[in-house]
This record gives C-alpha cells, structure tokens and sequence, in this order.
C-alpha cells in the first residue's frame, strides 16, 4: 500500500481524529457548551458534596482534566477512578448527595457500564459522555452528553474542561481568559494538524525499528501521556511501551540507563511540572537516552491546563505515520479488543 492509500484510508479510520478535530470541537462547542455549564450550575444548586470521574482506557484518560480543575480551582471534592477501580473501592461518599461523571466511546464498555450502574444503584446522580445514542451511558445515565462523532478524546475532554471550569467560575474564580481560549482552540487544533504532518513523518521514519517507547508526562499533561503510552503506542503501533510520571522517573527507572539506551517521549507542559521535567530530560540525555520532545510552548502562548489539547495531534500524527511504517495499515483493526474476547455481558461491545 502507498503511503497516499494509507492516509486516505486513515482519515476515514476512529484512530485517527486529528483531521476532523477543528469541525467537530467547533460544532461540539456549540451544541453542548450551554447545556454542559447548565450541569454545573445544577450540580452547585443541588448542593453535591462529592464529584467522582469514571473511565477505562481513553475514556478515563479524557476525563482527567476535569478532576485536575476542580481540585485546583475549587473547595469541591473531587475524585478520579478507572471503572472496575471505583467499584472495587466503593467510596463511602457514593451515595444520592455524589455526583458521578463517567465516559465511554462506544457507550457500552463492560468496565463503565458496570460502573455507571453501580453507582446509579447507590443513589448517586451521574452524567455519561459518549458518541452513541443508543448506548448503555446515553440510555442509563440520568444526563447524557451525547456527541456525533470520531472525536473520542477532544470533545469528551472539553466537556470536563467547561464543566469544571463553570464550577470554578459559579465559586467566585476568575476563568474568563481560559473560555476565550477554549473558543479560539478548534482553529487552533486546525492549524496544528497542518504544520505538525511534517515533523511526524519524519520522527516516524527514525524511529521505525523501535519497539519500546517510554512516555513521561506530569501535571496537566499527565493523562495524555499515560493515553498515549498505555493505550496508543502499544494498541495501534503494536510495539512495548511504557507510562512513567516524570518526576518518579527518578525513582528507581533511572537506573536501567546504566544498561539500556531506550526512545524516550518527553511531554513538557508549561505548568509547575516543567523545570522538573527539563531536570530529567537532561539526566537522560547525559546518559545516552534518545529522546523526542513534545512542548507545550510550541504551540503559542496558552494556559497550561490546555496541554492535552495542544499535545494531542502532534502524538497522533506520529502514532499513525508509525504504525504505517510497521506494516500496519488498517488503523481500526483490533486482534482481541472488540471481538468478544475480554469482555462479558449483555450488549456489551468494548474491549
């Protein structure tokens, strides 16, 4: 297959996002904005005592954010858990004064359908985002945010972001500059996947005999970082990789520098997290590492809470010019997820 048969086929593909991001987060915004600080307000009014964000995969990853606000933000509390994590748990705050948020692409992941009516059985309210109507989350939840489209990371992610931010906001924050820069962020997404094919490319062709990738990301990037190490790289290149958190990269995995010389993938926001990130890439290098770098700062002068907004093509332009370059070609085709294989119950599509 030609590269050109490749990405034509790649656009079509739920992988690859990044060219439909600027359409779908622009019409996203529109339709949802609204209703979303609306949930917010009545979350507030309803007087919550405890907000918990539930997902698997890179649903609990896009979710992130909307935890990291509120606690930094806010007096609300706030808690964030993987599916199966949060049942196992069972939080003694789940109960009718919690409201729980979860996500789910498909709307019928085993994981957090079984989540959402665990919590729906405890009394507590919960709010769904997924792409499908006729899911589990669109039909269980007691709101649900449903989007039409392949945008699986972005728009989910946007809806805790204005949700979160609204709290922040009805609490007495200042957030202005952070909705002027949600609003401007579709063009932005659409311009950053026009100049960053290039470099993509390029990056992909080096590194083509790779086969581990440690990723490392803190603070507002940590989500995107663990996506894109836990999920991405090993789901869609087919290669070993690894998600560390950067600081604790000093705790213990530095030391397998003194044997092996691993591919490196640095996310350096522009939040507290960066100078210790700066300190790790240099501990690295000088250890004979190789490294790519993702920042933040390249992409313009931003809040730093929008890492994962601006980090997220650039990765995904390198995942998929990557795995072309490993002979895989059909970016939606799975050998065990979505075949039955690792998931039980009825109307259940996911893993």
């Amino acid at each position: 297959m030609t590269i050109q048969d490749f990405l034509n086929n790649a656009k079509q593909s739920v992988l690859f996002t990044a060219p439909s991001l600027e359409k779908d987060l622009s019409a996203f915004l529109e339709e949802h904005t609204e209703r979303i600080k609306n949930l917010a307000k009545t979350a507030l009014d309803k007087g919550y005592k405890q907000i918990y964000w539930v997902g698997s995969g890179n649903s609990w990853c896009n979710l992130y954010s909307g935890d990291y606000i509120l606690k930094k933000m806010t007096d609300l509390p706030s808690d964030y858990y993987k599916s199966y994590d949060f049942i196992w748990t069972n939080p003694s705050r789940l109960d009718k004064d919690a409201l729980v948020i979860l996500a789910s692409f498909s709307g019928n992941t085993e994981d957090t359908a079984a989540a959402l009516r665990f919590a729906n059985g405890k009394g507590a309210t919960t709010i769904s985002f997924t792409s499908k109507p006729d899911s589990i989350l669109a039909r269980e939840a007691d709101e649900s945010i449903v989007y039409d489209s392949n945008g699986l990371f972005i728009l989910p992610l946007a809806g805790a972001f204005i949700f979160s931010l609204e709290i922040a906001r009805l609490k007495g924050r200042d957030v202005s500059k952070l909705y002027e820069q949600i609003e401007i962020m579709p063009e932005l997404l659409g311009r950053i996947y026009k100049e960053e094919e290039s470099r993509a490319y390029r990056l992909a062709r080096k590194y083509q005999e790779s086969d581990l990738f440690y990723v490392l990301a803190s603070g507002a990037a940590y989500a995107i970082g663990y996506k894109f190490g836990l999920t991405v790289f090993m789901e869609n290149m087919r290669v070993n990789a690894s998600f560390i958190e950067t600081s604790e990269f000093r705790h213990g995995p530095a030391e397998m520098l003194d044997g092996h010389k691993p591919l490196m993938v640095f996310l350096v926001g522009s939040d507290e997290s960066r100078d210790m990130s700066e300190r790790v890439i240099k501990i690295a290098e000088s250890n004979g590492a190789e490294l790519i770098r993702f920042d933040v700062k390249d992409y313009g002068d931003f809040d730093p809470l929008f890492a994962p907004f601006l980090l997220m093509i650039p990765l995904q332009w390198f995942a998929v010019y990557s795995a072309y370059y490993r002979g895989i070609f059909d970016l939606d085709e799975r050998v065990l997820m979505g075949r039955g294989k690792m998931s039980t119950g009825n109307q259940i599509t996911w893993p």
